[in-house]
């Protein structure tokens, strides 16, 4: 009568989904959510500073916010309107919980060795009131930026990329802007009209003249995921 053999220690030893972990599938969407909410909150404090350049009246997130908008157009042309609008409103959260993180640290009791308070409020303090014009014009913006793109898409079916990115560009850039810079010139310093309008025009230019020169870029970077995302469908 032979004897029951063992398990060896190899066959013993738990599964994944025997101790209960979660199996996360191989997408890239959520590099690109994380990359949206980053682009998206260091965007918000550098705006906090009002930047001139001789006559061109700006503020310091003008190198970093139109990247929101190229991560934007690659969300949407990969994924759609749906994840599209999922990252928006998670940037949305993000970016509201980091405002209401300097609101604490602002208010918790300096220690008698710490000397960057006044520092500290001056340049995080603008941030929830700069925070409140650029959210309303974020959402307003990158949603009708995405609606565009997506709607281009079904209507072309897939062709003339570039002519999707520039046309949805020009369409939720000037919402946003009109709306961040409504709220936000006040906060800056910014109170005359001629200013305001230097700030409003400038800042629109400037965003779309980025996202189309960063187009040669955009374009084989929207074609890398295309090839890599495994739940990709060019009929979608």
């Amino acid at each position: 009568m032979s004897t029951p053999t063992s398990s060896s220690p190899a066959s013993a030893q738990p599964t994944t989904a025997d101790t209960g972990f979660a199996r996360p599938t191989r997408t890239y969407y959520d590099l690109l959510l994380a990359a949206t909410c980053v682009v998206f909150i260091l965007s918000n404090i550098g705006a906090t500073k009002g930047v001139t350049f001789g006559s061109i009246i700006t503020d310091g997130g003008f190198f970093l916010f139109p990247l929101a908008y190229v991560l934007g157009d690659v969300v949407s042309e990969i994924y759609g309107f749906k994840l599209a609008r999922r990252a928006i409103i998670t940037s949305f959260v993000a970016a509201a919980a980091a405002a209401a993180s300097f609101w604490v640290l602002i208010a918790l009791p300096a220690a008698d060795f710490y000397e960057g308070q006044a520092a500290l409020e001056t340049v995080l303090g603008p941030v929830p009131q700069i925070l409140a014009g650029s959210l309303l014009g974020f959402l307003a913006g990158q949603l009708l930026n995405s609606w565009v793109l997506v709607k281009l898409k079904a209507a072309t079916g897939g062709r003339h990329l570039w002519g999707r990115l520039m046309g949805s560009t020009l369409v939720g850039e000037l919402a946003d802007t009109l709306i961040f810079c409504t709220i936000a010139a006040p906060i800056i310093g910014i109170t005359t009209f001629g200013d305001f309008l230097n700030y409003v025009i400038v800042g629109y230019i400037y965003k779309c003249a980025v996202e189309f020169l960063l187009l040669p870029i955009t374009y084989p970077v929207i074609g890398w995921f295309k090839r890599k995302e495994p739940t990709y469908s060019p009929a979608r």
